[in-house]
């Protein structure tokens, strides 16, 4: 059933990451490294470091980062975080931009600041014009070091999907410059 649901949404997936990294993301990789599922974004953030794509790591949550936000001033940002969003069953992908959050539709985060608060505060503060979050509906938050085997398997896919737009992204950029 899980693999059934990646399926039908990695077009959407594919098409909107490549859709967004176009803006040139500074891409942040956010969780708890103690609750199992809670660190989907630090690995994704892991993976996506070994094979040369640029992720900031923020343990606990985006305020821990805004040091390198300030430094590098990007203009869009990409957060990957586990997520809980209403009606969503665990092992769902969830795309959402900044009116997602503000509606409600997105319960996110087990971190401190609300993540409505800190997207004003981004936005006021350090000239973020863009942020999009992809995140991971967890199957467990319960205390642990790892993924769960099915949390694995989703960020598996992701990771798949993710470095098939960036590369997909990076080559076309570069046509449209030649």
């Amino acid at each position: 059933m899980l693999l059934n649901r990646l399926i039908a949404i990695k077009e959407e997936l594919l098409t909107t990451l490549m859709s967004f990294l176009k803006h040139d993301p500074l891409i942040l990789g956010v969780g708890t490294p103690l609750r199992t599922d809670d660190s989907f974004g630090l690995v994704a953030c892991d993976f996506l470091n070994s094979m040369g794509i640029e992720c900031v790591k923020c343990e606990y949550g985006i305020e821990s980062c805004l040091t390198d936000i300030n430094d590098k001033r990007p203009k869009a940002l990409l957060i990957i975080d586990a997520v809980l969003a209403r009606g969503s069953p665990p092992g769902s992908i969830i795309l959402a931009d900044e009116s997602a959050i503000a509606s409600g539709e997105i319960l996110v985060t087990t971190h401190n600041i609300p993540l409505k608060t800190l997207l004003e505060i981004l936005r006021k503060e350090y000239g973020v014009e863009r942020i999009m979050i992809i995140g991971a509906t967890p199957f467990s938050l319960d205390y642990g070091l790892d993924l769960t085997s099915d949390m694995m398997r989703l960020l598996e896919y992701f990771i798949n999907v993710f470095k098939q737009a960036f590369f997909s992204t990076k080559k076309d950029m570069k046509e449209e410059m030649a």
